[in-house]
């Protein structure tokens, strides 16, 4: 759905099949209650690109905040159609980071995701001390 909202550009189209997803998924239940897992979006728009040097940088130092275990360095990867990303595997699991540079503002979009507990408002203190004067606005939820 992303690819073809991306070409075609119509946003109503999407909000149509978000709502219809949101709808069919209201009722979530967890299926694996002994596991533990926590997500977190982290998005912001920036004065500069966030490029994929920053993202690598980013990635092992977020890894240290979380005290999460790295089992691989961060991988970058590039497209035309979205700009580049980044992902980072840890033993606990991972996180990706996607940047979208050519747009005003720059912006990007941080998922973690682990299968153990961290403190939310580490990555955000963080993540605002990283971008600094770059970042314009911040955003997340769990």
């Amino acid at each position: 759905m992303r690819q073809d909202l991306n070409k075609t550009g119509n946003y109503e189209e999407w909000l149509e099949w978000r709502e219809k997803y949101f709808e069919m998924n209201k009722d979530w239940i967890d299926l694996a209650p002994d596991i533990c897992r926590q997500r977190m979006v982290v998005e912001g728009t920036l004065h500069n690109k966030f490029g994929p040097l920053d993202m690598a940088g980013y990635c092992k130092e977020i890894s240290k905040v979380l005290n999460m275990t790295p089992v691989s360095e961060p991988r970058t990867d590039f497209t035309e159609d979205y700009g580049w990303c980044c992902f980072m595997n840890w033993k606990e699991s991972g996180m990706h980071i996607y940047g979208w540079e050519k747009r005003d503002p720059k912006f990007f979009s941080i998922d973690i995701y682990t299968c153990k507990k961290f403190e939310p408002m580490d990555v955000i203190r963080y993540t605002e001390e990283f971008f600094g004067d770059n970042l314009i606005k911040l955003t997340w939820k769990e």
